[in-house]
């Protein structure tokens, strides 16, 4: 299975220049024989408060990628902001009235959608956004897939909750370069906790004055770096054998070895 990651650089909240670096990342993919193709975090607008105009035109985005998986045959992974709807706000009238999210599609249809769990506190993401409050896996190929948007890396529990049926966890973000020595450890981290290939995209170039340089990867169940770090905007590529992902949980059996009823209690026992 062969999963493609692009590392683009995003112009800030240009729509139209983004799609044509889209067209651009899926074709290549295809050329290379990729399955999937994975995008950064926001990703026809940058890592955008401007929500009134990047989250008012989330149709025209995710049309465009349900499109382009129908064309060229191939699953796309992206993210994209999106407004909640009225029935949603009617009964949660504090929340924030739209969510960062992160979307699956494959030949034309929606195969999964999420809404990020965890705004960034620090770059005020949860004064525009709403964090979401559901996980998914969903069947793709001959195979399993869940996955999380940039600061969700931070928060291990949300992983395992999908690891113990995912064998592949999509990771998507706009990541700055202060930073990056984190994002590599945390996913390493998140792989090897849940024996899962973890699949990092991250942007490159200036956005909103943050600077990001990539360091998309893929890591294995024991950790292994299975791609070449990259700092340009490049489409990586990565080879993934799901046999491995058996191998390691029947060598090391952390599902079985998991206390799920302590945990449980020792938090609402906890006085912390």
């Amino acid at each position: 299975m062969r999963i493609a990651m692009a590392q683009m650089d995003i112009m800030w909240e240009n729509i139209p220049g983004n799609k044509r670096k889209v067209v651009g990342f899926i074709e290549e993919a295809r050329k290379r024989q990729a399955d999937c193709v994975v995008f950064p975090e926001m990703t026809l607008t940058g890592f955008s408060m401007n929500v009134e105009e990047t989250g008012a035109r989330w149709k025209e985005q995710v049309e465009f990628f349900k499109e382009a998986s129908l064309d060229y045959q191939i699953t796309c992974v992206f993210g994209y902001a999106m407004p909640i709807s009225d029935v949603i706000l009617e009964k949660h009238p504090d929340w924030r009235h739209y969510q960062n999210r992160l979307g699956i599609v494959e030949n034309g249809q929606f195969k999964a959608s999420y809404a990020k769990i965890h705004p960034f506190t620090l770059g005020m993401e949860g004064e525009y956004y709403q964090g979401g409050e559901e996980v998914f896996t969903v069947p793709w190929r001959d195979t399993k897939v869940s996955a999380f948007i940039c600061y969700d890396l931070r928060f291990p529990e949300i992983f395992q909750l999908v690891s113990d049926q995912s064998e592949i966890i999509f990771v998507i973000a706009n990541w700055p370069g202060s930073r990056i020595s984190q994002w590599e450890t945390l996913l390493r981290a998140r792989a090897m906790e849940t024996q899962a290939f973890v699949v990092g995209v991250n942007r490159t170039g200036d956005g909103d004055g943050l600077h990001y340089n990539g360091h998309s990867v893929i890591y294995g169940p024991n950790g292994e770096q299975i791609t070449t770090i990259q700092e340009r905007e490049c489409l990586v590529t990565g080879d993934i054998d799901l046999s491995m992902v058996k191998k390691s949980r029947e060598y090391i059996p952390l599902r079985k070895d998991r206390r799920e009823k302590l945990y449980i209690k020792l938090w609402k026992d906890s006085t912390f």
